[in-house]
């Protein structure tokens, strides 16, 4: 049987997931990425962890597919984020992990395996749909016409890095104060209540005054607003490490604010993500399996 296997690459850990030919999970696993120690152990690490998993399951790798934060080039699978990927950047995954493991391999960033991985959970998935996973950092995908979004030059464009109302004192890497991942992602809402708190991010939503509240939703609804008038998506999925925060004490007054919005500046809905954490590594195992999987190639399922 063949095994169609996702990588989830993030930079504390990467998430591996096995569908087989049914697109039926058979394996799942993490590892720590420690991409610090450069591109040849990475390899390793990962062969190592699938070789692991197809032999103990008596099935045969076909296909790879990988999310990786961006910057990232899809088309030749290099990797440029010397930022939460130190020693990986200037790399093309896909052809070294192909060389290494003798099959073909993908690459796409991470906020659209993500996606991708999201809509296969959804039972009713729409066709417009945008995807925004805030973890470490921002991640955000959009799906027209239940086709991912690209732009010309096969780089994801790095939506999370768009404006908000709200600034830091401190500089986001992208060099802006006020961008989504600045403002929105874990690492910046940690950051900023322990500065100007000296609490947690739980702590610091419930103080009295509510101030800190009251500008990540700012910064949020500012962040989807815009998106929903430029793409007009039926759904925001929300998802990644943060999701249950922004579930608990975001996307209701959100959503308030959304939909007091004239239907010309879009209609949207915000959904918690179905799939979870394993999103990201789901969606990667699906788009190996839809590309690889194909009568009379010479990894095909029939084989």
């Amino acid at each position: 049987m063949n095994a169609f296997v996702g990588l989830d690459i993030g930079g504390t850990s990467v998430k591996v997931l096995g569908l087989d030919e049914k697109q039926e999970i058979c394996f799942e696993s993490s590892f720590a990425t420690n991409s610090q120690q450069g591109i040849d152990v990475f390899l390793k690490a990962c062969k190592d962890v699938i070789t692991k998993h197809t032999n103990a399951n008596a099935m045969k790798l076909a296909g790879i597919g990988i999310g990786c934060t961006g910057p990232i080039d899809y088309r030749n699978g290099m990797i440029d984020n010397p930022y939460t990927l130190p020693g990986l950047e200037g790399h093309s995954i896909s052809k070294l992990l192909s060389k290494e493991c003798k099959v073909p391999v993908l690459v796409d960033n991470d906020a659209n395996t993500a996606h991708v991985g999201e809509v296969f959970q959804q039972p009713h998935a729409p066709k417009d749909t945008l995807m925004i996973a805030f973890g470490t950092g921002v991640g955000v995908s959009v799906r027209l016409d239940g086709e991912l979004f690209r732009i010309p030059g096969g780089i994801h464009p790095e939506i999370g890095h768009i404006a908000t109302s709200i600034q830091a004192e401190d500089c986001c890497y992208c060099g802006r104060n006020n961008c989504m991942e600045h403002i929105l992602s874990g690492t910046g809402i940690n950051k900023h209540a322990l500065i100007r708190y000296g609490s947690k991010a739980e702590e610091a939503m419930e103080t009295s005054d509510r101030l800190f509240a009251k500008e990540l939703e700012k910064a949020l609804f500012d962040s989807i607003s815009t998106l929903a008038i430029l793409f007009h998506p039926t759904c925001v999925y929300i998802g990644g490490g943060m999701q249950r925060f922004f579930e608990t004490y975001l996307l209701k007054p959100v959503q308030q604010r959304l939909d007091a919005l004239l239907p010309v500046y879009g209609r949207t809905s915000l959904e918690p993500c179905l799939a979870g954490t394993r999103a990201g590594s789901l969606g990667a195992a699906l788009m190996a399996y839809h590309a690889f999987c194909v009568k009379g190639d010479e990894y095909a399922c029939n084989d």
